[in-house]
């Protein structure tokens, strides 16, 4: 099993999502959530560098797109490759 990256750019992130069918879909979760998450959640998709996969935001995000801990590790790994 390959080792888990504790943090990718955005660019990476977004990547990985496009190619996994789910970048579009991360707006509307962004937008589901409760104040003042929803805020804080919108500024790290819009205007962070990088995504590390300790952040609460991603585990949030994920959730809300299907994704439990081992589907978002997938994802931190291709996004690394990318």
């Amino acid at each position: 099993q390959p080792a888990i990256p504790e943090e990718v750019t955005m660019r990476q992130a977004r990547l990985a999502l496009l190619a996994a069918g789910k970048l579009s879909r991360v707006d509307a979760a962004i937008a589901s959530m409760p104040e003042p998450h929803k805020t804080a959640a919108s500024i790290e998709w819009e205007y962070g560098n990088a995504l590390q996969r300790s952040n609460p935001f991603v585990t949030q995000i994920g959730a809300a797109l299907g994704l439990d801990d081992a589907g978002i590790d997938a994802l931190f790994v291709a996004a690394a490759k990318l």
